[in-house]
């Protein structure tokens, strides 16, 4: 398999482990992934481009919580996962400065799920506001000549997940039918009265 097929491959297998581990958890749906619905998992910066995200779906809180999630399916610790988790804090600063800005807040909240741990040093503040902040620093562009807030930053930390998970994790997951079953119980979504 070519280079890039294999890549491609390796992230659309990264998705799927994210919203099978995810969804067993029975708080998360993720129905929606940029492959077949790239305009649903797309969001606009501060300056007017748009950041696709992996997936979309929500957290089942009252009222439910738009979630979007980038999945890293990694098998080393090479790579850039550091220099992309940047990229991603800053993107959902500047998303939700735009929401603030505009005048509503979408309430949004972000997932950095990966395979592979990274920045092992620093792994305890890597949602802290100075993290944020160091990622502003790195990609300033997002701020479309805006400085950096710190309420903004502290929201932003507050609604970022960082999720480490192992493949073998997928054996101690709920099946479809178990899922389907306990679902109905917990009603989570919603859908009884």
């Amino acid at each position: 398999m070519p280079g890039r097929e294999a890549m491609h491959k390796k992230g659309e297998e990264g998705v799927d482990l994210a919203r099978k581990i995810l969804e067993s958890t029975t708080w998360i749906e993720l129905p929606f992934n940029s492959a077949d619905n790239e305009r649903v998992c797309t969001l606009e910066l501060l300056d007017g481009t748009d950041k696709c995200f992996d997936a979309m779906g929500c957290i089942f809180r009252t009222p439910k919580t738009p979630l979007y999630v980038e999945a890293k399916n990694y098998d080393s610790s090479g790579g850039t996962q550091n220099t992309e988790y940047q990229e991603f804090l800053a993107n959902a600063y500047s998303i939700t400065a735009n929401d603030l800005k505009s005048g509503t807040d979408g309430k949004r909240e972000f997932m950095w799920f990966t395979t592979h741990p990274f920045s092992l040093r620093k792994w305890s503040d890597l949602i802290s506001v100075n993290e944020i902040n160091a990622a502003l620093e790195a990609h300033p562009e997002v701020l479309n000549g805006s400085s950096a807030d710190f309420n903004i930053m502290n929201t932003v930390s507050n609604r970022l997940w960082l999720i480490l998970v192992h493949h073998k994790q997928t054996e101690l997951t709920l099946s479809p039918d178990e899922l389907g079953r306990i679902e109905g119980m917990l009603n989570r979504k919603g859908r009884k009265p």
